[in-house]
């Protein structure tokens, strides 16, 4: 029934050929997940193609490590860790796509935390949460990519969580505690950022309304929310929504039982990702397209799998899609190409050549350059002969099965 729904996915994402106006492909999806000691209760975080298959450990710490964060470049993650030698609270870290050179990247004074690590969209640094030993302490930090100048950007009148930048970086976005005692209030709010321009976006009152994510062209924000608009959630369990970035046209995506939280979007803004389940200390990782359409599980686990984020892997500038070739054990995936005098159909063959030769540095008089993004690849075949310049680019997933 997986493979299935995904095919429904690729049916809709790919079908006939069409313009490949996107410069990323879709990657790899890093989570959290108690798969590795579910008896200790404490989370490592895993990476897996889009389809479910692949899973990869990315840490082993004794400790919990959580809340990914794919950078820009897609080559590192950005993941909260638990405070080193203390019961409570916690730091920010990163890895390579790998899941090695694990690195903590902040020293917290004790009684403090720094948690929930987002990337600036240029890769410059990364927003972070600071807090205080209670809920009620709280405010947005930046630091360098290797945990360099730690500095106050934010200070919200409310304690903000979840802060990330858009993607033009012209504002941040974050989740407010608005109870006035206790975590049981939340909404969802924007600054300019320079600080300036306060704007609530989206505040049900007495609503759990959290987890902001901008989409990758700025123009929208998914979030998830308790809040029952309408009659439309009577179990008053967490959906999925999604919004305008002015907080417009606030639209509830999932419509069920489940506890539904931490959605996150595909890189070309097509897909969520998220976490569905009978409550929240259970779920699995599921996908749908951003219109709301449910496209299948990805995960498979009787405890929890959270924290989806969508690694964004660089792709030239290329002219049409051409869909996704079954290999013998590989699969080429969102394959795209570019130049006068190359069909689809003569792209793919290319592909199968360059498959069935085993990856070879030239094919058919195209060069291959290939680059891993931590269990996915980046193939690009490039041929500048008889004047004129052709590009075959896709994903090489090999470990799908």
């Amino acid at each position: 029934m997986r493979r299935r729904l995904l095919c429904v996915a690729a049916a809709l994402l790919l079908g006939a050929p069409a313009t490949a106006s996107a410069d990323v492909f879709n990657g790899r999806i890093a989570f959290s997940s108690l798969r590795s000691d579910p008896k200790a209760k404490e989370f490592d975080i895993f990476s897996m193609n889009p389809d479910g298959t692949g899973v990869a450990q990315l840490t082993t710490n004794p400790a919990g490590d959580r809340q990914p964060d794919w950078s820009p470049g897609a080559t590192a993650i950005a993941y909260t860790i638990d405070k080193p030698d203390s019961p409570i609270n916690f730091e920010v870290a990163r890895m390579t796509a790998r899941g090695t050179g694990h690195r903590r990247l902040t020293i917290t004074e004790t009684g403090q935390a720094s948690s929930q690590p987002s990337w600036l969209p240029d890769g410059s640094g990364l927003l972070f949460r600071r807090s205080g030993p209670t809920s009620r302490v709280g405010s947005i930090w930046q630091m360098g990519p290797l945990g360099a100048a730690p500095a106050l950007r934010l200070a919200p009148p409310a304690p903000p969580l979840y802060p990330s930048f858009a993607p033009n970086m012209s504002r941040v976005a974050y989740a407010a505690i608005l109870s006035p005692t206790g975590d049981t209030d939340r909404g969802i709010f924007s600054q300019k950022a320079d600080g300036s321009g306060l704007t609530m976006l989206f505040d049900v009152p007495g609503a759990y309304d959290s987890a902001p994510v901008w989409s990758p062209d700025r123009t929208r924000i998914v979030f998830e929310s308790d809040a029952d608009v309408g009659g439309a959630n009577p179990e008053r369990d967490m959906e999925v929504w999604v919004m305008g970035a002015d907080g417009r046209g606030a639209t509830q995506l999932t419509r069920n039982a489940a506890h539904d939280e931490g959605p996150t979007w595909s890189p070309d803004g097509r897909l969520l990702a998220y976490t569905s389940g009978p409550d929240d200390t259970h779920g699995d990782i599921r996908v749908m397209t951003a219109g709301g359409r449910d496209l299948g599980q990805l995960t498979d686990y009787a405890g929890a799998d959270e924290s989806p984020d969508w690694q964004a892997i660089p792709a030239p500038r290329t002219d049409v899609r051409c869909g996704d070739i079954a290999t013998t054990g590989s699969g080429a995936y969102d394959v795209r190409r570019a130049g006068s005098g190359l069909s689809c159909a003569q792209a793919r063959a290319l592909v199968r050549r360059w498959a069935r030769a085993h990856r070879p540095r030239r094919v058919g008089g195209y060069r291959a350059s290939v680059k891993d993004f931590g269990g996915t690849s980046r193939v690009m075949l490039r041929s500048g002969g008889d004047g004129r310049r052709r590009l075959v680019a896709f994903l090489d997933q090999r470990s799908r099965r």
